[in-house]
């Protein structure tokens, strides 16, 4: 009894989140989600500041490996690319659904922490290698968050274009069953306005990017 108590609010809490970010109005959805990655984010920026080693996961982005491209246009085209690229790939994630969470979610908020700690331990491809301490400044200052953002909105945008199903848990044992053909896939005016949004403030975002690099490295 003690051990259902104490997973019970876990629980409770656990489905209400469920609950928004796949709601039908694809705002609600984009806020929602928006709020798990920004706060796994965050948690990770902070914690990876405070205790993880300075620089230990520099050189574990295989997108910025190739250094500056020379020029603010060619590194903006580079970076935005990369980033299309990328989010492509957590669309075509969202064919695939466990139970009632598409996949791409998942990479978003998987994705979080990994460049929450990118910046708490100074570990960014190009620059001084020095942490970026968490503050409200900082949000605004670097094209970051607009990335998370922009693919958050992506990812809500194409949450209907499944294939593949899980239908119950437990996760790890369950196969996925084909439910869907791409031929029922559709998306509301204000889905599709959220989607080129989406990759309109991913442009803005490498852009604001490239512009950074080309200081620092050019």
């Amino acid at each position: 009894m003690a051990a259902s108590n104490a997973t019970g609010p876990i629980g409770r809490v656990s489905k209400q989140i469920g609950r928004y970010v796949n709601h039908d109005d694809v705002i609600v959805r984009f806020v929602s989600l928006w709020i798990v990655v920004a706060s796994a984010f965050t948690a990770a920026w902070v914690l990876s500041y405070l205790v993880l080693p300075q620089g230990l996961l520099r050189g574990g982005n295989p997108g910025a490996s190739t250094g500056y491209a020379g020029s603010i246009t060619r590194e903006f085209l580079w970076l935005f690319g990369w980033n299309v690229g990328v989010s492509l790939i957590a669309v075509a994630a969202n064919t695939l659904r466990s139970v009632n969470t598409p996949m791409g979610y998942v990479m978003q908020v998987v994705q979080a922490p990994w460049y929450g700690a990118v910046w708490g331990t100074g570990s960014l491809a190009i620059g001084t290698g020095d942490r970026i301490a968490p503050s409200l400044a900082v949000l605004v200052e670097r094209s970051g968050p607009m990335e998370i953002t922009a693919f958050v909105a992506i990812v809500v945008a194409t949450r209907g274009v499944m294939l593949w199903q899980q239908n119950t848990g437990p996760r790890w044992k369950e196969e996925f069953v084909r439910v869907r053909s791409p031929s029922d896939w559709s998306l509301t005016r204000r889905e599709w306005a959220l989607l080129v949004g989406g990759y309109l403030l991913l442009a803005v975002a490498c852009y604001r990017e490239a512009v950074a690099i080309a200081q620092v490295a050019g």
